[in-house]
């Protein structure tokens, strides 16, 4: 009989109930700022997170998880009976967690053999994105699916959900380097926001609307030009450190004018907003499969 382990990184920003409720395992990402190191998910909230980086004149440093950190949690489901390990993690073009996992499943083979299966999958894409996904992976774990069709759904999901994320505000990304300050300076003299389009691993510029209010307007053209039957899905709104105005304007939309069955809200994590900028807000949905 199967016994199947699901484990993410913390980069999935799956609440904690949920992570509790099906026993998902998060391994942590470690973030850096000002000599002191704390773990996502475990050391600091997402709230907390947002008002560091908007108090803090230095951009904290994020570390991908480890292949010892890996290799630990590979032992101890061993250990458990598990059969099985399933792993979904945050895309590998913008980390190394994913190649960690696999380094530390090759360690764990030659201490072990196969007595153990063990299946990382790149999300090619990040935070709740793929953390919903993780989710369903465990319910389905949970109901006696087996590993290979648990498998075969998560592949299927994460090749047909994408996202477009807004940022209200271009002083994070000229700290951080992202752009360049002659940049910064014309695009907040101009009142230009940026939406990226992230799809397929990639994060791509794609539109910038002028004026904050014209964020929530152009992040719903986006959508619904690329979302497939909207009214058979849950949207996933993203959101950092926004007004709840802001919100509840994009979801009341969403609904509205979209026709989605629902919107669920989650709070974007340290290791993303680290790279966005607190002042951030997505939508994610199911598209298109991807080849």
């Amino acid at each position: 009989m199967e016994k199947i382990h699901i484990l993410t990184d913390s980069s999935a920003d799956i609440p904690q109930a949920q992570v509790d409720a099906y026993g998902i395992e998060v391994v942590p990402i470690t973030l850096t700022h000002e000599g002191r190191a704390f773990r996502e998910y475990y050391d600091i909230t997402a709230e907390e997170y947002w008002k560091l980086l908007q108090t803090s004149r230095e951009v904290p440093a994020t570390s991908m998880v480890t292949p010892a950190q890996f290799l630990d949690s590979y032992r101890r489901a061993f250990e458990r009976g598990c059969t099985h390990v399933l792993g979904v993690l945050i895309n590998g073009k913008g980390s190394g967690t994913c190649q960690a996992a696999c380094l530390a499943r090759s360690m764990f083979e030659e201490e072990y053999g196969s007595g153990m299966r063990i299946e990382i999958i790149d999300s090619a894409t990040y935070t709740y994105i793929y953390g919903h996904i993780v989710v369903l992976a465990a319910r389905l774990r949970d109901q006696g699916d087996s590993f290979e069709a648990i498998a075969g759904v998560v592949r299927s999901r994460l090749k047909r959900v994408e996202a477009y994320l807004g940022v209200y505000s271009l002083a994070h990304l000229k700290r951080s380097g992202r752009i360049s300050g002659g940049a910064a300076f014309v695009g907040e003299a101009l009142g230009l926001k940026p939406i990226s389009h992230v799809y397929g691993g990639a994060v791509t510029v794609c539109d910038k609307v002028r004026g904050e209010k014209a964020l929530v307007s152009g992040l719903i053209k986006k959508v619904s030009g690329r979302v497939q039957q909207p009214e058979k899905q849950t949207a996933l709104l993203l959101y950092g450190d926004v007004p709840a105005e802001r919100i509840d304007e994009l979801e009341k939309r969403l609904l509205t004018e979209i026709g989605f069955k629902q919107v669920c809200r989650s709070p974007i994590g340290p290791s993303v907003i680290t790279n966005t900028g607190p002042q951030a807000l997505a939508v994610a949905f199911y598209g298109q499969a991807r080849n």
